[in-house]
């Protein structure tokens, strides 16, 4: 995120309305461009008025037959994608969501239970999660409409009879009222709660010159990570196979191709070295970059990016990952740690299909399914296209903000993905350079080489977890919710999340019909879980303390950083380790919580500022086991 600063403030205003006002301003600049060079008779005298002030050098310019042509083409090429892309886009926001299954009652009353265990403030809570609404105007029917939508996926009484979950909606709010210490006021007031799946989505016009800037940074991106040893793999053009274990039917379901637009230059240009080019990925919806594993000593790594421009914001992080004992490695240690960079498209700044059977983003089994073909097309196969990623000693998990969202999932799967009998490793038809005969060998070979892992979950093979500005803790406090999708900017960093961020086409669509909070919440117990019986796990949570969209404070107190009771306020002088690069915006404190988890703190960065420099990496680079 950019800096609090007039300028910077100035700066994004500019750059928002150029990009969601370009079409008027295209055709204002072409219409006075070619009324200047090709003044109508009845509007010469008009003309050479106004082109009297105007400089000479810009008048030539604007209305040089150059200029002229470029202003036709830019205004041709935003009516082609308004009418083509962006108006079935924009129509398909009215879609509904497809919610997940409704858990049983037992596990909604524990997740009411814990929701409202770690909720100290509940006259604050109501009051985001009503948009700021006053009290007096949150009555019962209000809270009774909100949690229809948080716990039954029911859009209130209007479309739905209710009868069935009469009695527990009631014990629900006879406990509210409890841990509010009063009675909620009878019927229903003014105020609206937020509703993220079933409410209308806000988004803003950019023009096509923006996904031109987005299309270029994703090529300097890829080029930049090839650079360091990165292999991209686009999603095959059909669907491969999927393990036999798969419980989930949504694994198996078949998905109309989607479109991606802006298109991936790196696919496109002829001219790019074909070593620079895609190799197939084994799955059909997912692509990702690849470096191969060569460490003897440290496990690999999977990381998982957050909404933006892709991997863009991240290269600085890929990049700093090169050995584990410096560029050359040892000859003990065999050199460099691998990466698997996996990209979510959907929230990166594109558009990726708009009718109604294409969902806003995979489901989490599709995605665990995806994952699992992946990590296993990967394993342990030291030649070929698909080299380097081996898993004996397990994975360690990297994770930035939405990413986080697909950890919960990850730490709760328990289906083997790769066996001895049955290896789902899926062998490429298009696009792969090896013949049939050495993809079955290849396939044969992993198959072998699994006997030592078989039956190893996702779950299981992870081995260190790091969450970096993670959104999905503490996921039941309406922050994330409000902050990302309701707030009125203000500031510099309000008004790039908002434009850039929280009223993007595809991003909007992907939280506002894609984003169920009970599936991505990460509750501390589950890291607790995740740390129990063994002493060689580790978990590091990285929260910033000017994070414009978590509210880390109460995401630290939670973890037990202060006190779960304080919203992460109490002392922060007690067990601390300070970096000893204490000051300016390198600043950080360590601790190592009770329970195992270590917090990393940056009390002067804002939402993902810690992936700028080496330096506010370090602890990340620390935990994998990196010397950059």
């Amino acid at each position: 995120m950019i800096d609090n600063t007039f300028p910077r403030l100035i700066f994004i205003r500019v750059c928002i309305v150029l990009l969601q006002y370009a079409p008027l301003i295209e055709t204002f600049l072409l219409l006075t461009a070619v009324t200047l060079r090709y003044p109508p008779s009845p509007l010469i005298a008009y003309t050479e008025h106004i082109a009297s002030f105007i400089p000479p050098s810009v008048l030539i310019f604007l209305t040089s037959t150059t200029t002229i042509l470029l202003l036709a083409a830019l205004l041709t090429a935003e009516l082609i994608y308004i009418t083509t892309l962006y108006l079935p886009h924009k129509s398909s926001l009215t879609h509904e969501a497809a919610h997940p299954p409704l858990p049983g009652r037992k596990e909604r009353e524990e997740l009411f239970d814990r929701a409202s265990d770690s909720t100290t403030d509940w006259d604050e809570y109501l009051k985001l999660w009503f948009l700021g609404a006053e009290v007096e105007e949150v009555k019962r029917e209000n809270v009774r409409e909100f949690l229809l939508w948080a716990f039954f996926d029911r859009d209130g009484e209007t479309k739905s009879n209710n009868s069935d979950i009469e009695e527990e909606l009631e014990s629900y709010l006879v406990k509210i009222e409890a841990l509010l210490g009063r009675k909620l006021p009878p019927g229903r007031g003014s105020a609206t709660s937020l509703r993220l799946t079933f409410d209308a989505i806000d988004t803003r016009y950019r023009s096509v010159v923006w996904y031109g800037v987005v299309a270029l940074l994703d090529l300097v991106t890829h080029f930049m990570l090839a650079w360091h040893g990165y292999t991209h793999y686009r999603p095959s053009p059909r669907s491969w196979s999927v393990p036999a274990t798969a419980t989930s039917s949504t694994a198996a379901k078949t998905t109309t191709t989607t479109t991606l637009f802006p298109p991936r230059l790196q696919h496109s240009i002829p001219l790019i070295p074909s070593s620079l080019r895609h190799p197939t990925s084994p799955t059909k919806h997912l692509s990702y970059y690849l470096r191969p594993h060569r460490s003897r000593t440290h496990a690999p790594v999977v990381f998982i990016h957050g909404i933006g421009i892709g991997l863009w914001s991240y290269t600085t992080l890929l990049s700093s990952l090169k050995t584990s004992h410096g560029l050359g490695g040892t000859e003990d240690d065999g050199g460099q740690i691998g990466i698997l960079a996996i990209e979510l498209l959907p929230i990166s700044s594109r558009l990726t299909g708009s009718g109604p059977n294409l969902p806003a983003v995979l489901t989490h089994e599709e995605f665990l399914r995806e994952l699992e073909a992946i990590l296993a097309f990967h394993n342990n196969n030291p030649d070929g296209e698909g080299l380097g990623f081996p898993l004996d000693k397990g994975f360690t998990l990297v994770t930035h903000s939405y990413g986080s969202t697909l950890v919960a999932p990850i730490l709760r799967s328990s289906t083997p993905f790769y066996q001895i009998n049955n290896n789902p490793v899926p062998v490429p038809e298009n696009g792969a350079k090896e013949g049939p005969s050495a993809a079955a060998a290849a396939a044969a070979a992993a198959a072998a080489a699994a006997t030592a892992e078989a039956g190893k979950s996702l779950a299981s093979l992870t081995k260190t977890l790091v969450l970096t500005d993670p959104v999905s803790i503490c996921l039941h406090l309406p922050a994330v919710a409000y902050n990302f999708t309701r707030r009125a900017p203000r500031t510099a960093n309000e008004w790039q999340l908002w434009y850039f961020a929280s009223t993007d086409l595809g991003i909007a669509r992907a939280l506002g019909r894609g984003f169920f909070w009970r599936r991505n919440i990460l509750w501390r117990e589950d890291l607790e879980t995740f740390l129990e019986g063994d002493e060689k796990k580790r978990v590091m949570v990285c929260l910033a303390g000017r994070d414009l969209i978590v509210d880390t404070k109460s995401v630290r107190g939670y973890l037990g950083w202060g006190g779960s009771g304080d919203q992460g306020q109490g002392r922060m002088d007690e067990d601390v380790e300070w970096e000893e690069k204490g000051k300016g915006r390198g600043q950080m404190m360590r601790k190592r919580m009770g329970n195992g988890v270590e917090i990393v703190w940056y009390p002067r960065l804002d939402h993902a500022q810690m992936f700028e420099s080496v330096e506010t990496l370090r602890p990340v680079l620390d935990v994998i086991g990196v010397e950059s």
